[in-house]
């Protein structure tokens, strides 16, 4: 089965797959023949059955130098430093379709990605109020159209989703009043987690020149098959000791 038509039978239950629902409002709307055959699988695909066809039907991309192995839809074309992204970055970017310098659909994956108190450990044993609280502020404080909490990996760890805004408005000088509004002509969808070694990684949906509901579903599904694995560097390594010592003095205590 080639890939196209695997996305197609995968994209109507990939969506309830993920433990969240993504905005319609990020999607762009897909050709009726696709939306056809997307109802067709509808009926004949769980979205665990969804998953096992994408892990069968994908590549297994596997960074040691980052940690990290991946499903993706397709063996990426090229990997590149996420620094040449951004250069406070710390990861890869596994582009699966470019023209020329212009990236069109990738993943951007990061370790390191965030400090433990943007994204508090404890946050699925806070209340409702306190997990929405938190998610207001970061509405308030950072260009996101939507965001959610996601238990990403399924083992209980809340991270974030997120959606990034086309226009968001902005306080230049912190008095409470807005100075302006800024314009991005492009989106792309930010899942920050935890690994399963306690890794803070972030994974990125680059999608140009609009979200597309395919390459949405195709993420979320690559998501739940990120595995974090002991790294070759030597800076990862040192973090991962780091909180093998807290977790040791801890049982200790």
């Amino acid at each position: 089965m080639n890939l196209k038509k695997t996305v197609l039978m995968t994209i109507a239950a990939g969506m309830t797959a993920f433990t969240l629902a993504a905005p319609t409002a990020a999607f762009a709307e897909e050709a009726p023949a696709a939306a056809e055959e997307t109802a067709e699988a509808n009926k004949m695909l769980s979205p665990e059955e969804a998953l096992e066809m994408y892990k069968q039907q994908g590549y297994q991309y596997t960074s040691s130098r980052f940690g990290f192995s991946i499903i993706c839809p397709k063996k990426p074309d090229a990997v590149i430093p996420a620094s040449m992204l951004d250069e406070e970055a710390y990861g890869e970017v596994l582009v699966f379709e470019s023209e020329g310098y212009d990236i069109k659909n990738a993943w951007v994956i990061q370790c390191k990605a965030f400090d433990d108190s943007t994204l508090p450990k404890d946050l699925a044993q806070k209340s409702e109020a306190e997990q929405q609280a938190y998610l207001n502020n970061l509405m308030k404080t950072v260009p996101y159209e939507f965001v959610r909490l996601a238990d990403v990996l399924g083992d209980g760890k809340l991270g974030l989703y997120a959606v990034t805004a086309k226009d968001w408005e902005v306080d230049e000088n912190g008095d409470g009043k807005v100075d302006g509004t800024l314009h991005s002509d492009t989106q792309t969808i930010r899942t920050f987690f935890r690994g399963q070694l306690g890794g803070n990684f972030a994974v990125e949906l680059i999608d140009n020149p609009d979200l597309t509901d395919t390459h949405t579903v195709v993420y979320r599904l690559g998501l739940q098959t990120f595995q974090e694995i002991p790294s070759e560097n030597p800076d990862l390594k040192a973090d991962t000791n780091k909180k093998s010592d807290k977790k040791s003095d801890k049982k200790k205590k």
